[in-house]
């Protein structure tokens, strides 16, 4: 069984979650997320794009015919965790909550899923009229080992942390996962626009424009606020989704930076794998001699049953539902 591997730790700046419902569309913004609004498999993909997927240079993308798949990973979140602060003048008050995969994640199972999504990919690539790169032909461009060198291999850990404040935050820890073991870029689904040259220059010997593709397999919704007194809150939804934002397709080659696809609303899957229990808070206390103030902890945790296969099944499902959303953006050869 393959080892998951630890990746360095970097920031991730959380868009803010609204409460209550809203409607599907807008512009191109990741929409906040709402459990409810379940993902309809059998609608027509093209309808769904509408509401689902935004583009960037779209008119690009008439432009292709030849696809390089040069980087490509699935982001599993494997645990969320939220920290909310207030305080009065000799009184401080922290409320956290936290969330897990059950048992943890399965490095066989997250590759299997990676491996079937690029597999389906280049079949329905194909089967729209795109010719696609065999991967040997790129891992052969000395430009590309070059590039690669730099890049991560095998099954990697990271964590991300949102921008700390007084009142609240919020992290997650997500595991990196690239199909067939090829080499993935640390930041995953995005170009550097420093690699732009080197891209472009690759692109005219390989005849072919490059696509980098990201998904992002997430477990809830992490929710941190504070204020004055007790106005401490914290928060970890469970639901499975594929989130918005970070899920997308990037294009770069002989057209330069190309045209972006992307998720602007979270696909929340239509049976979710996660079973809630009951849920338990307990309370610390500290006292800072020093300053004369006294800080209470609350943690809430919550009992959580978890249907393994189904998360494994809708993770496939689902990322397949998305790259064929974002087909319909690309014109048919």
């Amino acid at each position: 069984m393959q080892s998951i591997r630890r990746l360095v730790a970097c920031t991730l700046f959380i868009l803010p979650v609204c409460a209550g419902a809203f409607t599907l569309g807008g512009g191109g913004d990741p929409l906040p997320l709402d459990r409810t609004q379940k993902f309809d498999l059998a609608a027509d993909p093209k309808a769904l794009a509408e509401t689902y997927v935004a583009t960037q240079a779209e008119g690009k993308l008439k432009n292709i015919k030849r696809i390089a798949i040069t980087n490509m990973c699935v982001q599993f979140v494997s645990g969320k965790e939220a920290s909310g602060f207030s305080a009065g003048a000799t009184r401080g008050y922290t409320r956290t909550a936290s969330a897990a995969i059950p048992g943890g994640l399965d490095p066989a199972k997250m590759q299997a899923v990676a491996d079937a999504w690029l597999e389906q990919m280049e079949a329905d690539l194909k089967a729209a009229g795109y010719e696609i790169l065999p991967y040997d032909q790129l891992a052969a461009n000395d430009l590309f080992r070059d590039f690669a060198a730099k890049y991560e291999s095998g099954i990697r850990e990271g964590s991300r942390a949102d921008n700390n404040n007084q009142k609240g935050s919020t992290g997650e820890t997500v595991v990196f996962v690239s199909p067939r073991g090829r080499p993935f870029a640390p930041d995953c689904g995005t170009i550097s626009p420093a690699s732009t040259g080197t891209f472009v220059r690759m692109s005219y010997p390989l005849d072919a424009e490059f696509l980098t593709i990201s998904g992002v397999v997430d477990l809830g919704d992490a929710k941190a606020t504070g204020g004055l007194l007790r106005g401490a809150s914290a928060s970890v939804d469970h639901v499975q989704y594929i989130r918005a934002g970070d899920s997308q397709f990037q294009f770069i080659g002989k057209m330069g930076p190309g045209a972006r696809v992307w998720l602007k609303q979270s696909i929340v899957t239509a049976r979710d794998p996660f079973s809630l229990g009951a849920t338990s808070t307990e309370n610390t206390g500290s006292y800072d001699a020093a300053n004369k103030t006294t800080t209470v902890t609350t943690t809430t945790a919550q009992a959580v049953g978890f249907d393994e296969t189904l998360y494994y099944d809708n993770a496939l499902t689902y990322l397949v539902a998305m790259h064929r959303m974002f087909l319909q953006k690309m014109p048919s050869r």
